[in-house]
């Protein structure tokens, strides 16, 4: 049984003495300040409301305050009631995630200590809890910078990092926590997922994977291996039980043992498959433990019956080489995001959650990257993706930094690993394990061998193939094979970042790329004028050049102006000057952004044939600031959003770049669906037909339609419409060479917006 102590809580802080305070001031922490906190909460959140930080933390340079309570401690206090029922019975409290470095005490007697924000937290508190009167749970959170202050930082990271923030490298909280280009510095403390006290029954299921040996459209064979708590497990039914729509499985069979597994074969199963290649069918599976016609543990799973595999070459020279994924045995064209922070104060991720997803599936997105900055997310994330047919790439939350690799900090790094696959192991979303985010290219980048990093080579796929053999594993992204390392050549990984001069988006650095799957590209755009008016102070909202408050939300804490300098920069690149006026700087950035984000996406799916996918960079950001991301914090959209729409529907016509002399039009069909109808291409400007007639694409391929003479001199747009039974669709194609007249394009961007309406 569970019960929640969600709720308010007593919160005591005061500066942390430069001595190690771990295991003192249990009783004197309540001569310190006091005021309400709310969990799940964090500590700047409760100050927020006591008063003690600005209310709009986000707003001009407030972010700024919160260093201050850095080097501060904290004491959490709850009081709580343990129930007649519990006695003789075994009780825990169970944290679901604690930031970082915490110690806690039952009526004053230390009952454990964790030193990870990123897993939960179980403590046996059996002995320490009082039958029949009130109970005092105390959390002790430490300062997490006096903690990192306190560390030997390893010369391996120094040798081989950039010059990145090296607090995070000994300390396992999320690395963007300290300040990253994309989030504020924002060190944070709190018990910041659910707690819950929970009186444990005579059966508790330990563990339990479903593990889909094969399947096809024939059959499938699942084994559920389950691991029990129990003193006995002899006289124990285990019975499974599942149900999609009108198929259904179920077997039955005596544990025998705390642990074994029951074999379920199922007949034309219903499978599971990522958007646009089929229905994400999972399948509502029961597990019970029955002693004596009782049930008396229970587990319940959403089956996705799913393979997958990822073939990949260790090196390329842009055709000969690899990077694909593979569901069930098709090859899947992989378009969508990077999962960033949804917030600085991770207690308020899940009030985002679900409006950040819709975005991802409006969008059109069939992959996530779930990027190493970041935080792990839990189920509720997950399940979304299971429902909606979204594979989620997740990363070990490592990022930028190679890490210690001492015997202290590989027991972290593994016993978090082995809770993460545990714990997300049965989603059928999960396509794939990787070890951490660009640690070998910074490496590299440092002149070192990324292939001598234990913790992503040895340490975290054993970790993976003990727990979890059914997924594929990738040392970093992206990966620098032996292969690579030993040629020098880093533009020949197969899968790589594409930032690079981050100049005009059509120069050889990405038109040429010789990457068969991008897992990171992006591009600037300006947020809208309101939303720049709800984080920039009124005296700082224009001009851009100088302003502190443009660069602090660029994100950069350190005062350097080379991130919102790419707003002008690439606005120049396109339009060959820079409006002077504030609406006009947003609408020029935001069509650069879009054009660009549009090109980088289709010129990956016009070369299917020998492309795996694109993850750009990204949805939405986690705070309010001046970004690639195609939502801003306060979800209003940039033009880009639509744009990226179109180009990733599963099937949708474009034209590829030109190449003697003409253009091809292209109908990309991601799905495994054919596809006729009727197309017609057409000069925006005048309505002149350049072309029209049927087609006829055939299944999860690229079908070339017509060819059209372009010339690099000539600037336009070309309007590109199709109609499917009766459904009409439409994208567009801005040819030749810039710089294109801002004018002109605005009176494009009006016809593209009214077919929009109309066409729903």
């Amino acid at each position: 049984m569970r019960y929640s102590l969600d709720g308010k809580w007593k919160l005591y802080f005061g500066v942390q003495s430069a001595e190690d305070s771990r295991g003192t001031g249990i009783g004197e922490y309540r001569n310190m300040q006091m005021i309400d906190a709310d969990v799940p909460g964090n500590v700047e959140l409760d100050l927020i409301e006591a008063g003690l930080l600005p209310n709009d933390i986000y707003k001009g340079e407030n972010i700024l305050q919160v260093e201050k309570y850095e080097n501060y401690e904290w004491w959490y206090e709850k009081e709580f009631d343990i129930p007649a029922y519990a006695d003789g019975k075994k009780i825990t409290v169970e944290f679901g995630a604690v930031d970082t470095i915490a110690e806690y005490y039952v009526n004053g007697a230390f009952a454990g200590k964790s030193d990870n924000m990123f897993v939960p937290v179980e403590l046996d508190i059996t002995r320490l809890v009082k039958r029949g009167e009130k109970n005092v749970l105390s959390v002790h959170i430490l300062s997490v910078m006096r903690e990192a202050y306190s560390k030997e930082t390893p010369m391996y990271s120094l040798m081989n990092g950039g010059d990145m923030n090296f607090d995070s490298v000994c300390i396992r909280k999320a690395a963007h926590c300290f300040g990253w280009d994309i989030m504020p510095r924002a060190v944070t403390s709190g018990i910041w997922r659910s707690v819950s006290l929970c009186i444990k029954e005579e059966c508790e299921v330990r563990q339990l994977f479903c593990f889909c040996r094969h399947a096809n459209k024939r059959e499938a064979l699942l084994r559920f291996c389950f691991d029990l708590e129990t003193e006995n497990a002899r006289d124990i039914d285990v019975e499974v039980r599942g149900v999609c729509g009108d198929s259904e499985f179920s077997a039955r069979q005596a544990a025998r043992f705390k642990a074994g597994f029951v074999e379920v074969s199922i007949n034309n199963p219903k499978l599971w498959w990522p958007y646009g290649y089929g229905k994400p069918n999972l399948y509502e599976t029961e597990i019970l433990f029955i002693r004596d016609g009782r049930t008396i543990a229970e587990y319940g799973l959403n089956v996705g019956i799913r393979t997958v595999r990822l073939e990949r070459s260790e090196i390329t020279d842009g055709r000969d080489g690899s990077f694909d994924f593979y569901i069930n045995d098709v090859r899947v064209m992989c378009k969508g995001s990077s999962w960033v922070p949804m917030d600085a104060f991770h207690s308020r991720d899940r009030e985002r959650l679900g409006s950040a997803l819709e975005l991802f599936k409006d969008i059109g997105c069939n992959m996530i990257r779930c990027w190493g900055g970041n935080v792990y997310e839990d189920h509720e994330f997950f399940d979304y993706c299971d429902r909606n047919g979204i594979m989620v790439w997740q990363d070990f939350a490592m990022a930028c930094h190679p890490y210690a690799q001492s015997g202290e900090f590989i027991e972290k790094i593994s016993a978090e690993a082995e809770a993460v696959v545990k714990r997300l192991r049965n989603h059928a979303s999960v396509v794939l394990w990787c070890g951490d985010n660009e640690v070998d290219q910074f490496i590299c980048w440092a002149g070192g061998d990324p292939n001598n990093n234990i913790i992503s080579r040895e340490i975290i796929p054993q970790i993976v193939n003990e727990h979890d053999c059914t997924r594929p594993y990738l040392a970093s992204s992206p990966y620098v094979s032996p292969v690579v390392a030993a040629s020098g050549d880093y533009r020949a990984m197969p899968e790589d970042h594409l930032w690079g001069p981050r100049d005009y988006f059509k120069s050889p650095f990405y038109a040429e790329s010789k990457a068969h799957f991008v897992s990171e590209t992006g591009y600037h755009g300006c947020p809208e004028r309101a939303s720049i008016e709800s984080f920039i102070d009124e005296e700082f909202l224009w001009p851009m050049e100088n302003n502190k408050q443009w660069i602090l939300h660029s994100s950069d804490q350190r005062g350097r102006d080379e991130r919102i300098n790419l707003l002008p920069k690439q606005i120049k690149q396109l339009f060959g000057d820079v409006p002077e006026d504030l609406d006009e700087f947003i609408f020029a950035s935001q069509v650069s952004q879009a054009e660009a984000d549009k090109f980088l996406i289709e010129n990956m799916r016009v070369h299917k044939d020998i492309k795996g996918g694109i993850l750009w960079w990204n949805v939405i950001d986690g705070w309010p600031q001046f970004s690639d991301a195609v939502v801003d914090y306060c979800y209003r959209k940039k033009i880009a959003y639509d744009y990226i729409k179109r180009s990733q529907q599963p099937f949708a016509l474009m034209f590829g770049e030109i190449e003697d002399w003409h253009i091809t039009l292209v109908a990309s069909n991601d799905t495994l669906k054919r596809f006729a109808g009727e197309y017609r291409v057409s000069n925006i400007d005048t309505g002149e037909i350049l072309a029209e007639g049927r087609f006829d694409a055939d299944e999860n391929v690229n079908t070339e339609i017509i060819r059209l003479p372009v010339m690099y001199s000539e600037k336009g747009m070309l309007l590109i419409e199709w109609k499917i039974g009766g459904k009409k669709y439409f994208n567009h194609y801005l040819y030749g060479s810039p710089a294109f007249d801002l004018e002109k394009y605005r009176g494009w961007y009006g016809k593209l917006e009214k077919l929009r309406h109309e066409m729903g």
